[in-house]
């Protein structure tokens, strides 16, 4: 045992060596990331999108419509830019995207309204930005529907019912909406949070080769070994731990910028979150090791950690569901960590989940882990039987 945790210890003192010399791969481990999750945080810092610019096009221009106006502007996702005086001027300024879509209120309006007739109001688009007219769509809807229920109100007024009468008649069945887990729709735990670890796990996976794919090109795999006293498994291990570490502080100055600092508190099981985290990270190295030694190549291994890890986020379920992609597209996310580490995340983190929901995809990262880690292990002892596989660009 003491000679094993001998040999581990003397490999992670040479690659400490080898980080200290390179100021590159140390920042690679350190400043870069955290600059990139800073980043992160930053761009999405405002939680909720508000003031989103839209047009009106007032084709009445009565007391009612210009309430409507009023009333969008009032809306907190909504900013009224300006008034359009025709469709074409209207498009043009939604192609310049100086606003996402108008509102067109038709002419006769009031007059139609007052005598007991039904209008619409046109909410036209740009659907190329969802997230962004979504919400507008939603808030719009929310206006028309409250000046609507306004009018029909004062109307049953009126006709001499009473206010809480009126408005029991306008709406005899109601809807009770409740948001769950994260109940004012912030983007800092939807997707923030879920970027920032689809980033952290690509450093993860270039660590892993960066590691061991300078020893390939160096061709100083024999000495990388003789340090551990010619135990793979403990050369590995010593080489990796760096970036393991590494990685779990990143994870833990996370949780504490945003569950303490932002206000966003782990509500599941902690020990879940961080076993899921610890073996998600693992996972990960232990495909960079398998994928450098697979192809004895530092510049082949990083253009397939590229391939494997840049679009893992599109695969993971967070921004489309799994469920309407296609059988191949969920075969392939079914294959990256990454796809079972967010769920477990969202689940924990806000969702509340106690540790029994946590322990399937604990294990199946750890699954990962084992099995990445086995076929890097038996790639790197036959690599190391062949020197004429070392020194390859």
């Amino acid at each position: 045992m003491t000679r094993a945790a001998n040999a581990i210890s003397s490999s992670l003192r040479r690659e400490w060596r080898r980080l200290r010399a390179d100021p590159w791969d140390l920042a690679m481990l350190t400043s870069i990331p955290l600059a990139l999750y800073l980043l992160t945080w930053w761009i999405f810092a405002a939680g909720v999108a508000r003031d989103l610019p839209l047009i009106v096009r007032d084709l009445d221009h009565s007391a009612m419509s210009r309430s409507l106006v009023r009333m969008l502007d009032a809306s907190p996702g909504l900013r009224v830019v300006r008034a359009a005086d025709s469709d074409a001027e209207a498009l043009r300024l939604i192609r310049e995207r100086k606003a996402f879509g108008m509102v067109s209120i038709p002419a006769g309006l009031q007059k139609t309204i007052q005598a007991g007739g039904s209008a619409k109001v046109q909410w036209a688009y740009n659907a190329q930005f969802a997230a962004h007219t979504g919400a507008m769509t939603r808030d719009v809807r929310a206006v028309v529907s409250t000046l609507s229920a306004g009018i029909e109100v004062q109307a049953h007024t009126r006709r001499g019912a009473a206010t809480i009468l009126a408005r029991q008649q306008y709406e005899p069945v109601r809807t009770r909406t409740a948001a769950l887990f994260n109940e004012n729709g912030s983007y800092l735990p939807s997707l923030a949070l879920p970027v920032i670890f689809s980033l952290m796990h690509i450093f993860v996976t270039l660590a892993a080769v960066t590691a061991i794919g300078r020893e390939l090109r160096a061709a100083t795999v024999t000495e990388w070994l003789a340090a551990a006293d010619g135990k793979l498994g403990a050369a590995l291990l010593g080489k990796l731990l760096i970036p393991f570490g590494a990685f779990i502080v990143h994870a833990l100055l996370l949780v504490l910028l945003f569950g303490v600092i932002l206000g966003w508190p782990i509500l599941g099981s902690v020990l879940a979150l961080m076993l899921g985290t610890a073996c998600f990270v693992s996972a990960y190295l232990a495909m960079g090791a398998f994928i450098v030694a697979a192809t004895a190549s530092l510049r082949s291994a990083l253009s397939i950690c590229a391939f494997v890890t840049a679009p893992a986020f599109a695969f993971s379920g967070q921004g489309f569901p799994m469920l309407a992609m296609p059988l191949g597209a969920r075969i392939w996310a079914d294959a990256l960590p990454l796809t079972h580490y967010l769920p477990l995340m969202n689940n924990t983190w806000m969702a509340g989940a106690p540790l029994r929901f946590g322990i399937a995809p604990v294990a199946l990262l750890l699954l990962f882990t084992v099995g990445f880690g086995a076929a890097a292990y038996l790639r790197l002892a036959s690599r190391a039987r062949q020197p004429d596989t070392w020194g390859k660009l």
